[in-house]
């Protein structure tokens, strides 16, 4: 674990020492990658990265490095929750964290095995590839930057919402009290295969969208007179969001240029999951003569204490627009999505790659100048105002001279034999497209 006592140089320094070590298979390769990737402008492909100065191996070994190397999960989720900045936004003495999931679409890569049919909503329909939920913590207000904590891909047998799970799971043994966290999710995690994680926590908290047409129901009223046969029942009145009743709670205040007019109901459950009890939240955006802002309001579930002030669950959930900004910024500019292998595991290890990549950059922030160019506006020039991620990046290029490099030298392997005279490569087998929803109908048949 890197020693939070040290400067932020050291601290850099010491993250890129135990960077080289979550390695087990490949590690030099995969480090001068990491190093590489930093250092090049819109890579194509990743065999692009062998071009740079930072990977001193031939480009061969930028594949083999994906294909054969490997990467320890937990030592990199050791690794990245060091790496969390201490100096990081909380809201009412919470630790706001956000869990989203991306796309990577390869509808042509027919030989890339588990793929499936995975909803994309700024296409609006289906597309084939894989999905990767992340789990990360917010930085601060205003501010484009997100610490990513863990990433794991969504296979086909399982969901987001349950991979999440799991990952809020790990995410509260290190939350120890009196630490509080709350994870924010959008309204596709409002489901029991991720509520059900926090039934048994204690100081991690979820704040989840709901849907405008969600039911829940209150707790049903208490036993009076004889005893009833059968199972005492769980649910008592319905709550439904399209027609609620007088709010229990209610507060009015100002965000940015908007007028936050919130509500409140205690008390509420899931049909689902009534183990589990919160506080539903309803927002509306006014403009300023009293209309609303939108067509919809905003309808959250907050499983922790009704203490918290409304603005400060409202602030919460606007927090979690961090995790977009970031996937913006490793798809625009690390490339998320560009290592097009049909290697399963390469496609894996390279998610890996852009999320430490962008960790060292998060790190960089106190210790690089910015170099703005001519056409930026003034605001950006300001040095008082805090560096965005592209601004680290390219300030990277002149930053990186004094850091090295703990990576071995290559030694000369001379030239490989190549195929054996009379070598025909059988072609790769093709892997199906599986949809879930065949395999739902096949369990309910069995």
């Amino acid at each position: 674990m890197i020693r939070q006592m040290t400067t932020p140089f050291q601290f850099l320094q010491e993250f890129r020492q135990q960077l080289l070590g979550i390695f087990t298979y490949r590690a030099d390769a995969l480090f001068e990658l990491i190093d590489a990737l930093l250092l090049t402008l819109d890579p194509r492909s990743p065999i692009e990265l062998s071009l740079s100065p930072a990977f001193r191996r031939r480009f061969a070994s930028v594949y083999d490095a994906l294909r054969q190397g490997r990467v320890d999960p937990e030592l990199a989720r050791q690794l990245l929750t060091s790496a969390e900045p201490a100096a990081a936004i909380q809201i009412a003495g919470c630790a706001v964290y956000a869990t989203d999931s991306t796309i990577a679409a390869r509808p042509d890569a027919e030989t890339l095995p588990d793929r499936g049919y995975v909803y994309a909503a700024d296409r609006e329909h289906t597309v084939v590839g894989h999905q990767y939920n992340w789990l990360g913590r917010v930085i601060a207000q205003g501010q484009s930057w997100f610490a990513p904590r863990e990433v794991e891909r969504v296979a086909t047998h399982t969901t987001p919402a349950a991979v999440a799970a799991d990952q809020v799971k790990r995410l509260a043994t290190t939350v120890t009290p009196p630490q509080r966290a709350v994870v924010v999710a959008d309204s596709h995690y409002a489901k029991r295969a991720f509520l059900a994680a926090f039934l048994s926590l204690t100081n991690v908290f979820v704040l989840v969208r709901l849907a405008c047409n969600r039911v829940l129901y209150y707790s049903p009223p208490p036993l009076t007179g004889q005893r009833p046969r059968g199972r005492p029942r769980l649910h008592g009145d319905k709550f439904k969001l399209q027609s609620p009743p007088e709010p229990e709670r209610h507060g009015a205040f100002r965000f940015a240029k908007a007028t936050v007019r919130a509500s409140a109901w205690t008390g509420l459950h899931f049909k689902d999951l009534a183990a589990l009890r919160g506080t539903v939240i309803r927002i509306e955006f006014l403009k300023a003569d009293g209309q609303p802002l939108y067509q919809r309001p905003l309808w959250l579930f907050w499983s922790g204490p009704t203490s918290l002030s409304l603005e400060a669950l409202c602030l919460m959930y606007v927090l979690r627009f961090g995790i977009e900004h970031f996937f913006r910024f490793a798809k625009q500019h690390l490339r998320l999505l560009i290592a097009q292998t049909p290697t399963l595991i390469a496609c894996e290890t390279w998610v890996w790659v852009v999320a430490l990549a962008y960790t060292q950059l998060l790190l960089a922030r106190p210790l690089v100048t910015a170099l703005p160019r001519p056409w930026d506006p003034k605001a950006r020039s300001d040095p008082q105002r805090p560096l965005t991620p592209g601004q680290v990046r390219r300030a990277w290029l002149a930053f990186s001279h004094g850091l090295g490099t703990p990576t071995a030298v290559p030694r000369p392997s001379g030239k490989a034999p190549g195929r054996a005279v009379g070598c025909k490569p059988q072609p790769r087998a093709k892997c199906p497209v599986i949809s879930k929803r065949q395999n739902r109908v096949v369990v309910a048949r069995a």
